[in-house]
């Protein structure tokens, strides 16, 4: 607790820094510029352009790129920019007080527009940053609608077992934290923080979090929402939410132990003393994972006493993604500064390798893979509980699963000549650089950048 709230502390400093400094240099109306660039989840060039034209057009149009370059955003991709979640809720905080709930209005209606114009591409990729300034848009205007929506579909994703869905919805609520907490939405906070840990094998941590939001028989509301919850983290025997699986070395400790015994593998005698199952038994022999209590209850019973040691370390897990092309994906790491091998050995517990068609390879012993399936998508396969010695491996996964999504949409838009889609030539320069401005006898005009022009058109 000391930890976050120091860290909290730091980065609403920061924030405070950053925003003060941009308008001290630029003045009130980059200012204001900024603040209502903050309102979208992700920005492009042409999204702040239009937002300075319908919104802020006293500011001088050079604001666009002084905001986007200036320290209060960060390149996310190709021409994609966002602002850090203290920078931006400062900014939202002074929109609100400077224009009031009608401008949030305003900029709600105008970003489901602008949305619903130009992610128009049905891959998933396109769709989910779609959705995700949809859900933006909302949660500003109608938060109880937003928080329906998300606690549904992140219900259904966790329930289907989607875990790059988990970390993306979740990771979206928590970059709306500050809004459901003042529109009294905490559980559906609460409910993405447990399901992330969730996930990510934290079972002991998830069953904390939800500890805050569960009431009676451990059911959960959320916006007129009961969401899924997983039944290991609603049994109160924690021995039950728990699985082992049996090391190698191990087994043959277990075995030479039985031997001792004079049992069989299968033998009546440990199966009774144990009071296992034979199935649970023969699954323990095939190195299977089976509930912590019947794995000690197994060494125990053919007189191994110290059951720590024969539990298998190694935890090679493996998430399906919705990463389906190659080149794109090994940009991003490069982006992220991580070093890249292809057709490589993903390092795991005691120098155990698993063979990947990519390998980011990590600070450490540790390293995520990802592996072509049949279908063309890429599964991630990492030690989890490894990587997570010297990395924040949730927020590194969802970094990469972020920045893959939004270095696609912009891949697939550029191949299929999109990129100035909605866009006016000017008739003078024949420049693309141009945005809405206003209205001329009626009819809508535009002003180009490159030279200053102003014209309308009559399509």
């Amino acid at each position: 607790m000391v930890n976050t709230a120091a860290n909290q502390e730091r980065e609403m400093r920061v924030a405070v820094e950053r925003v003060v400094g941009f308008a001290q240099e630029f003045g009130e109306a980059h200012l204001n510029l900024a603040c209502h660039a903050a309102f979208p989840l992700s920005l492009t060039p042409d999204l702040l352009y239009q937002i300075w034209a319908n919104f802020v057009p006293e500011a001088p149009w050079t604001g666009v790129a002084r905001v986007l370059l200036s320290r209060l955003c960060k390149e996310v991709g190709s021409e994609m920019y966002e602002m850090d979640n203290a920078v931006r809720n400062l900014l939202l905080r002074e929109l609100k007080v400077q224009f009031g709930q009608e401008r949030f209005d305003s900029l709600g209606e105008f970003l489901l527009e602008y949305v619903s114009q130009r992610l128009t591409e049905d891959d998933p990729d396109t769709q989910d940053l779609r959705q995700a300034q949809e859900w933006t848009a909302l949660a500003y205007t109608k938060p109880e609608q937003a928080a329906r929506e998300l606690a549904q579909v992140l219900s259904d994703r966790v329930k289907q077992e989607d875990t790059g869905e988990v970390l993306r919805l979740s990771s979206l609520v928590e970059t709306l934290s500050e809004l459901l907490l003042e529109a009294g939405l905490e559980p559906l906070l609460v409910y993405g923080q447990g399901m992330k840990s969730y996930v990510c094998g934290d079972l002991a941590l998830a069953k904390k979090q939800l500890e805050k939001v569960l009431l009676e028989k451990e059911q959960l509301t959320i916006a007129g929402i009961k969401p899924y919850l997983p039944k290991e983290l609603l049994s109160a025997n924690e021995d039950s939410t728990i699985f082992y699986e049996v090391s190698q070395d191990g087994l043959e400790k277990v075995d030479l132990a039985r031997h001792n015994n004079g049992w069989e593998r299968l033998d009546r005698a440990w199966i009774t003393r144990a009071n296992i199952t034979k199935k649970t038994l023969d699954n323990f022999w095939q190195r299977r994972e089976i509930p912590k209590r019947d794995f000690i209850a197994i060494c125990n019973a053919v007189g191994i006493e110290d059951w720590q040691k024969v539990i298998e370390r190694s935890a090679m897990s493996t998430l399906r993604t919705k990463i389906t092309d190659p080149q794109v994906l090994i940009n991003v790491l490069h982006d992220l500064g991580i070093v890249v091998k292809t057709k490589a050995d993903v390092r795991g517990y005691a120098g155990q390798k698993l063979r990947a068609d990519i390998v980011a390879v990590l600070e450490g012993n540790y390293d995520i893979g990802f592996s072509e399936n049949s279908d063309g998508t890429y599964d991630l396969i990492a030690d989890l509980s490894g990587v997570a010695k010297k990395h924040n491996q949730t927020t590194l996964i969802n970094s990469i699963y972020q920045k893959y999504a939004v270095n696609k949409t912009l891949k697939e838009v550029k191949s299929k000549g999109l990129s100035q889609f909605g866009k006016k030539k000017c008739p003078r320069c024949d420049s693309v650089q141009t945005v809405k401005y206003g209205y001329f006898q009626g009819k809508q005009n535009y002003k180009c950048h490159s030279c200053g022009t102003q014209f309308t058109v009559t399509d």
